[in-house]
């Protein structure tokens, strides 16, 4: 993670580079993009293509499970169903767009089929997501094997239309210490332990590589431990990266993380060229009471791995092991995504857009633009939008792919080397962390640990909030409504997840800009919902007033940087 690591991989994927990409021979690329003075601009290519947008309305018909896996042992299942009219993906709908893109009104009758027979039969408004049905599990074979299910949806009785998926159903693994699996409605991560009950996970951690830190000694992780951090990443550095692996100097950090109660994110050092080290990490590994998922890749599309090796990494991960997840983590605004993302149930884009020129490299002495150069930042403008934009660019994608990725979310926690001239403060640290849950991060993942005294301090304190099981409720359990309307400021993001059974909402308010907001601001909320009081400030010290439940207000605006997170009570109508 982060350029500096990269670029002890990058010039032995040289040969690779050549092979694949754009690049005339001999010539270094990240993001597929020369970076060296010596070398020109060409076009690196691996743009992601937009589907043209349709003449005609049109039916983007889905279905997925629930959960990404089921055991044996599971009471219950359920299948999502969507009906979203869109302008790009699905099939066309009859009559004209103002028709059928207006009327809420209307509904699909839907029949489930799974091996050719009826499981079911639903109705579903047309526009609808998300709407989740019960499924028999029973009635589905247990084994390694995916399951096919679809569904036939008809429209006014004639126009018919279909979709399909596969749901599985896993042996309960009787020597396995842990089971992880993805939410696909919300799009958290939930572990089971042993005979523990299945519960969701909101990872609040930093990469730490264990030449700088955890080689000292095992006690490090009663440290990190204590320091209310739930997951820890061990990026494998000096002697962890050397072969054979050193499992009996590794082996007492794995026990001494089973008796803290810490989840790790396993590292597998996967290489395009090197299969075997990967698959005897993920076969020693995948029984262990603290893996909770895989990370399999660590910035391939700056590096320029071949395109198709996260896939192949993905595959074999899984035949080994169907029972943990695996993440990746992409460096790049737009290079080939839809074939590096394939590799990855939890995609963490990584963008650093602190004390980084983002027009002029500082290391190379090159312009940085969409054809060439290299500054740190792929596709930013050095602002905190970057990250916002990041996310929504890939989850935007996914959607057209059909995908059901979840998002994580790497902070910058570093400084003083290379491209960035200096590390964030701490307010920008929580900015950079709120601004990315804001925009549907399911976990947060900061390079790198140790950091600056000022960040660790703030890092602290946000980990028991956001690792509390209030807040990670609502983060992985609650439907959430981005980009609130703001009145009386621009750079402010705001975003909404709301508990209607329990009649409560969570609240994050981000400032953007660097400058105090001296003038009256309102959180507007959205349509459908009443703020009726406040509840608890979890975060900041900022006063918010209900105001004719049709807002929270700041009659003194906001200080630079200023964040807030708070639960509200609310009502359901207008």
């Amino acid at each position: 993670m982060g350029y500096y690591r990269a670029l002890i991989f990058a010039l032995g994927y040289l040969g690779a580079t050549e092979a694949q990409f754009n690049n005339p021979k001999g010539v270094d690329i990240w993001c597929g993009k020369a970076y060296r003075p010596a070398n020109s601009s060409f076009d690196p290519g691996g743009w992601f293509v937009e589907p043209p947008i349709s003449p005609v309305p049109l039916l983007n018909l889905r279905v997925r499970p629930r959960m990404s896996i089921y055991l044996e042992t599971d009471n219950e299942a359920s299948l999502l169903i969507d009906a979203s009219i869109s302008q790009q993906i699905g099939q066309p709908l009859p009559g004209n767009s103002t028709g059928y893109a207006s009327e809420s009104s209307k509904s699909l009758d839907v029949e489930i089929f799974s091996n050719g027979a009826t499981i079911g039969k639903t109705s579903v408004n047309l526009g609808a997501t998300n709407m989740e049905l019960p499924v028999d599990l029973g009635q589905f074979a247990c084994g390694f094997d995916g399951q096919n299910i679809s569904i036939l949806a008809t429209l006014d009785g004639t126009h018919t239309y279909n979709a399909s998926t596969q749901l599985f159903r896993l042996p309960a693994p009787e020597d396995y210490g842990s089971v992880s699996r993805m939410d696909n409605l919300y799009g958290g991560l939930w572990i089971q332990r042993e005979d523990e009950p299945w519960r969701h996970i909101f990872p609040y951690t930093y990469y730490v590589q264990w030449s700088l830190y955890w080689d000292s000694n095992v006690t490090t992780l009663d440290d990190f431990a204590a320091l209310g951090y739930n997951v820890i990443h061990i990026v494998p550095t000096g002697s962890l990266g050397e072969k054979p692996f050193p499992w009996d100097q590794f082996e007492p950090y794995l026990q001494r993380a089973d008796e803290l109660g810490l989840y790790l994110q396993y590292d597998v050092l996967w290489e395009p060229e090197n299969i075997t080290g990967m698959l005897e990490q993920v076969e020693r590994l995948k029984r262990h009471r603290s893996l909770l998922l895989w990370y399999q890749s660590d910035e391939p599309d700056g590096k320029g791995n071949p395109p198709d090796s996260t896939g192949q990494a993905y595959d074999r991960i899984r035949a080994l092991d169907p029972y943990h997840p695996a993440s990746l983590a992409l460096n790049c605004h737009d290079f080939h995504y839809a074939e590096y993302a394939r590799g990855g149930d939890i995609i963490t884009p990584d963008v650093y857009p602190i004390s980084t020129n983002t027009s002029f490299s500082t290391v190379y002495g090159t312009v940085c633009n969409a054809t060439y150069g290299c500054c740190g930042c792929d596709g930013c403008a050095g602002e905190f939008e970057d990250i916002a934009g990041r996310l929504d660019a890939y989850r935007r994608r996914d959607a057209l792919l059909g995908w059901s990725k979840a998002q994580w979310f790497a902070p910058q926690a570093f400084g003083n080397e290379t491209f960035w001239a200096r590390y964030p403060t701490a307010a920008e640290e929580v900015v950079m962390t709120l601004l990315a849950v804001n925009h549907g991060a399911k976990g947060i993942v900061m390079w790198n640990y140790p950091t600056t005294p000022d960040i660790l301090d703030v890092t602290n304190r946000l980990a028991g909030v956001l690792t509390s099981g209030t807040v990670a409720g609502f983060l992985l359990g609650a439907p959430a409504t981005e980009t609130l309307s703001v009145d009386g400021a621009s750079r402010v993001d705001a975003a909404l997840w709301v508990d209607k059974t329990a009649s409560l909402a969570l609240l994050s308010i981000v400032n953007l800009n660097y400058g105090n907001i001296n003038s009256a601001i309102k959180i507007m909320a959205p349509d459908g919902i009443r703020f009726t009081s406040i509840s608890d400030s979890l975060w900041g010290d900022l006063s918010w007033d209900v105001e004719n439940e049709s807002a929270l207000s700041s009659v003194n605006g906001m200080l630079g940087l200023q964040v807030s997170i708070l639960l509200v009570n609310i009502a359901v109508g207008q």
